[in-house]
Formats: C-alpha cells, sequence, structure tokens
C-alpha cells in the first residue's frame, strides 16, 4: 500500500513538473519521429481552455469577414476593352492601336479636326460639350415656339402601350402637342419627330451654327430631289423614346441636345444577332434603303421574348443640353428622354463612311454596281460620289421629287382643316 502511495505521488509530481505533457522536451527518440504519437485528446481541450487562443481566433474570422464584405461592396464588373486600328497617315503600312472601354462615352473639349478624324470619326462615338453654346438655338423655349409657330403642322408619334404601341405617325398643330408636352407617362408618351419642320423655317435654320466636324459633307453632292433631309427636329415627353436602330445609309449621325435630359445605349457593331434585329424593310426615303432595326426596347427588355439581348454590350450615358453626339457607322443605338427633352438630329458623309453610304444605295437597288466605270476604285472619294449620282436613272429622282411634295402635301392638308 506505501509503495503505490509512493507511485502516485511520483506520478502527480511529474504531471507537475510537465514532464509528461505534450509541450514537454522531446526526448531524441521523439526528434527522431520514431516514438511520436499525436495525442488531439489532450491537445485540443488544452487549446480551447485557453483564452489568448479563442480571442485570436475570434479576431481572424472578424478579420476575415471584414476583408470579403468590403470586397463585395467595392467589387466592379471587369472592364469591357475594345480594340480600335486606326492607319498611321504618316506610315500608310501601320496601324495603331486604341483601347476604348465601353464604360462610358469619350466627353472632348476643345477636340481639333485632325485629332476627331484620327480617333473617332467612323470608329468610335464621342460627345463634344462645346460645340453648341454659343447657338441661338440654345434659346429656344416652348414658349417661343407655342407663340411663333403653334399653328404650324408637325408630325409626332404616339403610343398607350409603349414602343410596342407605337403604329402611324401622326400630324397635329406644334401648339397642341407642346399644351401635352407635360403628361408623358411610362407606357402613355409622345415624341415629336419632323424632319421637314426646320428644313421650311430657314430663320431657324440660321439659329443652328456650322459644326467644325460635319463641314465635309458628300450629301450636299445628291441632287436636291434625293437628298436625305437634314436637321429633324426632335421633341419629346419624360419617358419618350427612340427604337433601337442604325440610321438610314449606315450614315454618321449626330444629336444636339438643347433642353432636357438624353440617356443613351450604343452598341458597337457585330451584335446583329444578339440584337435580333429585323432587315429588310424600306426607309421611305425620297432615295430608298434599308432600315435596320430591332424591336427590343434596350431600356425595358423582354428578356424571355429576346434572351440573346441579356448578352449584348453597350456604352451608357447621359446627354446634356448643350452637348452634341457623334455616332458612327455601324453602331445601333437608342435615345430615352428622361425629361421633356428637344434636340435636333442631322447626319454627314465623308471621307471616312462614303464607301459605306454608297454600299447601301447599290444594296436598294437604285444603281447596279455593274453600271459602274472601269476606273471607278481610282477616283477621288468626292468623285466617286458624283459619278455614282449621275448614273441613277432618272425615275429615281422623279420618284424622290414626288415623294417630298406627298409628305408637304399632307402637312398642307392637315393645317387646311384647323379651324379658324
Amino acid at each position: 500500500m506505501a509503495a503505490k502511495q509512493r507511485n502516485k505521488r511520483s506520478k502527480q509530481q511529474q504531471d507537475k513538473n510537465g514532464t509528461n505533457s505534450p509541450s514537454a522536451t522531446p526526448t531524441s527518440a521523439d526528434k527522431d519521429g520514431k516514438h511520436a504519437k499525436a495525442n488531439p485528446k489532450v491537445l485540443t481541450p488544452n487549446l480551447l481552455q485557453n483564452p489568448f487562443f479563442l480571442t485570436g481566433v475570434v479576431t481572424v474570422v472578424i478579420s476575415v469577414m471584414a476583408i470579403l464584405l468590403y470586397l463585395n461592396m467595392s467589387w466592379k464588373p471587369s472592364r469591357m476593352v475594345v480594340v480600335t486600328k486606326v492607319h498611321d497617315e504618316s506610315n500608310p503600312d501601320k496601324q495603331r492601336e486604341y483601347k476604348r472601354s465601353l464604360d462610358t462615352i469619350d466627353r472632348r473639349s476643345n477636340l481639333s479636326l485632325e485629332e476627331y478624324r484620327e480617333l473617332y470619326d467612323g470608329k468610335w462615338p464621342v460627345l463634344i460639350t462645346d460645340a453648341l453654346p454659343t447657338m441661338r438655338a440654345m434659346n429656344w423655349t416652348k414658349k417661343f415656339f407655342m407663340e411663333k409657330y403653334g399653328n404650324e403642322i408637325i408630325t409626332i408619334r404616339a403610343t398607350e402601350d409603349g414602343l410596342a404601341g407605337i403604329k402611324d405617325t401622326l400630324a397635329m398643330p406644334l401648339g397642341l402637342f407642346l399644351s401635352h408636352l407635360h403628361e408623358g407617362q411610362p407606357k402613355l408618351w409622345t415624341y415629336l419627330m419632323d424632319e421637314l419642320f426646320l428644313l421650311q423655317k430657314p430663320e431657324l435654320q440660321d439659329d443652328l451654327d456650322d459644326i467644325l466636324y460635319l463641314q465635309d459633307d458628300f450629301f450636299q453632292l445628291f441632287p436636291r430631289e434625293i437628298r436625305p433631309w437634314n436637321s429633324m427636329l426632335l421633341w419629346g415627353t419624360k419617358f419618350s423614346r427612340s427604337h433601337l436602330h442604325i440610321d438610314p445609309y449606315n450614315w454618321t449621325g449626330t444629336n444636339a441636345v438643347f433642353s432636357g435630359l438624353k440617356k443613351w445605349k450604343l452598341f458597337p457593331p457585330g451584335q446583329d444577332y444578339l440584337l435580333h434585329v429585323k432587315k429588310g424593310s424600306n426607309s421611305g426615303f425620297p432615295l430608298n434603303c434599308f432600315k435596320y432595326s430591332s424591336d427590343i426596347d434596350a431600356f425595358n427588355p423582354d428578356l424571355k421574348r429576346f434572351p440573346r439581348f441579356a448578352k449584348a454590350k453597350a456604352i451608357e450615358f447621359d446627354q446634356h443640353p448643350g452637348e452634341l453626339l457623334l455616332i458612327p457607322t455601324g453602331w445601333f443605338h437608342q435615345a430615352y428622354n428622361d425629361e421633356e427633352t428637344m434636340a435636333v438630329s442631322s447626319q454627314v458623309m465623308n471621307i471616312n463612311n462614303y464607301k459605306i453610304v454608297l454600299e447601301e444605295i447599290f444594296k436598294a437597288g437604285n444603281l447596279k454596281k455593274k453600271s459602274l466605270p472601269a476606273n471607278f476604285e481610282s477616283l477621288s472619294p468626292e468623285s466617286q460620289v458624283k459619278t455614282v449620282m449621275q448614273l441613277l436613272p432618272k425615275h429615281i429622282l422623279e420618284k424622290g421629287r414626288e415623294l417630298t411634295a406627298d409628305a408637304l402635301r399632307q402637312i398642307d392638308g392637315v393645317r387646311n382643316k384647323q379651324p379658324g
């Protein structure tokens, strides 16, 4: 009995001194790994009972959670970058590459004509912020048009069911349209889109100064009978919008905002499949061309009906009064008026897009390519355009003249029906 008590006291003393604990100094056999054994049943409870260990674990967990939360709040989708190639005029055999981001539109001021032609013309959209402020058109107001032109007939598009509800173009007095301009609703809105109103008002044309970037315009080489109507007046209620489309002849389009706020979605070329593009309909222009449009409302897309649209990429931005937007060929686009908005759109055909415009004229059957002279490709761009215009059949010119006259007759007819 005495021996057992001595052995028990000896064991307790060893435990007290730590000679049998996991943290005791290992023997040479332990160092060699021959007799070392893990004993989690002893290790885990001792650590979990250690307040310093528990505090450390909690601190690490909290830190990791905070980092994950920060990353989640600050994460943004990776930027979509498009590389465009520009010919180096100093070395025609070389091209310079520019990386473009779809995150936002390029907003430029003091942009030289040379830099515009190199970086943007026919290549990439740009918003010019200092092209309009000195124009007298910046002083146009609803009151001014109501007093001066309230009885003039304009053409509008109206809907009670969003874009899908637009059926026909309507004609009415400008004053009547303006008196309801404040009544726009998400699916019930009106949009003045008139291509002839400003053309019949030279005094208003004078309020639209020439713009540096649009001075070279081969459309001025077209016979007047078939020249595309320029300076379309756009005036929409809140919630009004255009269709998703490419402009006629695939020209370079312009849009100048004089009041309000216009939102845009511009889609780089090569996405026709994703945009569910409709092809084959006619433009109705004096010189016919095909229309390229989509039934998708990019600002309220029906992804069940148009599932591929979910993968389409676009530049999205706001356009404010005094800003000029230039849209190159090949870019589908849609505009949305976030409040009562007045703007004027136009177009340009120049050295960077004339071949595309001519191709659209050929595709619509206005002229066969086999009619072109053998030296056509060696002619200057201006001479090529003149040659095509001279070769157009006479019935094309007559049809264009009649189409314009018919549009004006319809406007006069509505005007004559007005009381007083």
